[in-house]
């Protein structure tokens, strides 16, 4: 019977039952596409994990090399210092 209740010929519910099956069919091929993208997502939402944890760690480690180029200015000042104040005594040693 269709949605009217009219009575269907037979070969129309035949017709009809191979439809619903090619559905099915269908159907199933486009669970196992989405199946199959799920997992290509999951993979590519690790690698992103990976590649966020990456970039994470990069700006920690510029933070700790800003901060050691800071110390590093005034290590430079206090060596070339020391280096000045060994040079002029060694010159007034020999002068000697």
């Amino acid at each position: 019977m269709d949605d009217f209740g009219n009575e269907l010929p037979a070969a129309t519910v035949q017709q009809i039952n191979q439809r619903f099956s090619e559905g099915s069919e269908r159907m199933a091929g486009i669970e196992r596409g989405l199946a199959a993208e799920r997992r290509e997502l999951q993979e590519l939402k690790g690698q992103l994990a990976d590649l966020l944890d990456f970039f994470n760690a990069m700006r920690g480690a510029f933070k700790v090399l800003n901060w050691v180029g800071k110390v590093a200015k005034p290590v430079a000042a206090i060596i070339s210092l020391g280096a000045a104040m060994g040079a002029a005594y060694a010159a007034w040693r020999g002068v000697r």
